[in-house]
């Protein structure tokens, strides 16, 4: 598949919202995208094809001098193709620039396609956090630190 990966624009925050929609069983709302967008200590990056559709999404929060991954989509039919490993790559990237030495998440205990896809890009499990994404689902936190 053919792709590629740039800074999102304000153009882009419907299709990111109608993405997210599809992707999370609790989707963010394009109002959140556009305080997300407003905000400049966010840094998100889109995939797309070359006809200019989206593929998948993602972001972080830059805080002191480490970066919280805040969400991280692809559309399904995208899946399994680098497009995930290239956001991935994409953030990574944009926060050792930054001068960033940490990268945090938190992802469902039960989501093994996004586990696989941050322990392949060399993030490490440091511990679960009970009751994240509801009363029976905990969250696995992962780190990637810079030397």
């Amino acid at each position: 598949m053919e792709f590629s990966v740039r800074k999102y624009q304000l153009k882009d925050l419907h299709a990111i919202a109608s993405l997210e929609a599809q992707c999370f069983e609790h989707p963010w709302s394009y109002d959140s995208f556009c305080m997300e967008y407003a905000d400049p200590v966010k840094a998100y990056f889109i995939a797309e094809d070359k006809d200019g559709k989206l593929l998948g999404y993602g972001g972080y929060a830059h805080i002191l001098d480490e970066a919280h991954i805040m969400n991280i989509a692809v559309a399904e039919s995208a899946r399994h193709q680098g497009v995930g490993s290239a956001i991935v790559d994409a953030i990574i990237k944009s926060a050792k620039d930054a001068g960033i030495c940490a990268i945090t998440l938190e992802v469902r205990d039960d989501n093994k396609n996004a586990i696989a896809l941050y322990e392949k890009a060399g993030f490490e499990f440091s511990g679960l956090r009970p009751h994240y994404y509801g009363w029976d689902m905990p969250a696995r936190i992962y780190w990637l630190r810079f030397e």
